[in-house]
């Protein structure tokens, strides 16, 4: 795929959002998954724009629904403090970037959103630079760090781990290869893992356990587009493991969520799980005290290494178009993203906190260690589109097909990008 069918495409994005109305904030859920436009180093610097600029006596910030008793607080000891009011506004984390691009002048001072925005955001000049706390948890500050500039403070972090039933498993397995033998449970050799088929953070160890990785880095960008790593050697052999374990009988779990039942159910010992999961068991141990005990604990090796997984933060961003940012900066660097305040929104997010300052329960600290060696999830838009593929291929390496074939396949289709595979289909259409 090259940077100037990219180019092309988001540059029509930002044009459309240009014509139309304003989006304006609406309330919703607090899920993280929202629109990237595609970055690049021709991209304008920022949006020239005319709009009424608003005083420095207040400052706004957007967030979402579920969000705003706990911003509350903190909003309430910042007017204390200073005599400058906090409005909370409850937003869709889809409606942000669109008004953002649009028209970032008239956008709130502050929001909270997914790192995938982050160059989105440098490129269009929207977000502010500022100085993180030094107590941010390393693969978090990564995922909001471009060319050494932090320009977000990170709330909340969500990565994979593992939970085991203590009642089947007295230790956890020491290798991810070893699954494929099965686990014994009751004299019976069960399979091992309960994993839905088509998660891709569950499954990228098989990408970067043995050395391989979704997309080459770019000094300037981040990430590099045109290196597609799914066919190298290193990772067609994670890919090799999968399908072994697969032909071991060691994984279970189709295309749903019905694993944490199943695994509650006593389908499979271990299951590979997000901070969602641990919330999940949480809330169902609560109602019945006597279902299954459970532990949660770090992936096992792969490859003879540290299992990688996948990084995803929620940040608070400073609108660099704001009238009123040095107070902005202030507010999310001196309140807002300081332990006691971020460490709230971290668990109203059913996320784990991004800041190391925080005292967990020993299941939260996990995705905290899990964090600090993980990989950050790339920030360019080439990734949807390539996550989508890699959910396709794990599917059907799932269902025994060949790991090498489908992997190579998907990188395939992955460097052809999803404006070509758009083309096709209208020639065969016509």
């Amino acid at each position: 795929m090259r940077r100037q069918h990219i180019f092309i495409s988001a540059l029509a994005l930002v044009a459309a959002a240009c014509t139309t109305s304003a989006v304006g904030p609406t309330t919703s859920s607090s899920s993280t998954t929202s629109l990237v436009v595609t970055p690049t180093s021709t991209f304008p610097s920022q949006v020239v724009v005319v709009s009424p600029s608003r005083g420095t006596n207040s400052i706004e910030i957007w967030v979402p629904a579920d969000l705003k008793s706990q911003v509350q607080e903190t909003a309430t000891a910042f007017e204390t403090d200073t005599g400058i009011s906090v409005e909370i506004t409850p937003v869709e984390f889809s409606s942000v970037l669109p008004h953002l691009l649009a028209d970032p002048a008239s956008g709130p001072d502050v929001f909270v959103g997914p790192h995938v925005w982050l160059s989105t955001l440098t490129a269009m000049g929207i977000a502010e630079p500022l100085q993180a706390p030094s107590e941010i948890v390393t693969g978090a500050l990564a995922a909001v760090t471009l060319r050494g500039v932090v320009f977000g403070i990170p709330l909340a972090l969500d990565t994979i781990v593992q939970f085991r039933n203590l009642d089947a498993l007295v230790a956890a397995p020491e290798t991810i290869e070893s699954l494929a033998a099965g686990c014994p449970w009751d004299g019976e050799i069960l399979p091992c893992l309960l994993l839905p088929a088509d998660s891709v953070d569950g499954h990228y160890p098989f990408i970067a356990g043995a050395g391989g990785y979704m997309f080459g880095p770019d000094v300037f960008d981040g990430w590099d587009a045109d290196d597609v790593g799914i066919d190298t050697a290193e990772t067609l052999a994670g890919g090799l493991i999968l399908e072994t374990i697969v032909d071991g009988l060691g994984i279970l779990g189709d295309g749903d969520s019905s694993v944490v039942d199943r695994f509650v159910a006593g389908e499979a010992p271990l299951l590979w799980g997000n901070t969602e999961t641990l919330a999940t068991l949480t809330e169902m141990a609560a109602v019945d005290p006597f279902g299954v005990s459970f532990t949660v604990e770090r992936l096992p090796s792969i490859a003879e290494t540290t299992a990688p997984t996948p990084v995803r933060v929620t940040a608070a961003w400073v609108n660099a178009f704001s009238p009123g940012k040095e107070v902005a900066l202030q507010f999310v660097t001196e309140y807002l993203g300081t332990s006691s305040s971020a460490n709230a929104i971290a668990l109203t997010l059913r996320m784990a906190p991004a800041n190391i300052e925080f005292d967990p329960e020993s299941e939260l600290d996990v995705f905290i260690e899990s964090a600090g060696t993980g990989d950050v999830v790339p920030t360019i838009t080439e990734a949807d589109y390539a996550w989508e593929r890699l959910a396709v291929a794990f599917a059907g390496i799932r269902e025994g097909g060949d790991s090498a074939e489908i992997l190579s396949a998907a990188a395939l289709m992955i460097r052809s990008g999803p404006e070509l595979e758009a083309s096709a289909d209208e020639e065969t259409d016509g």
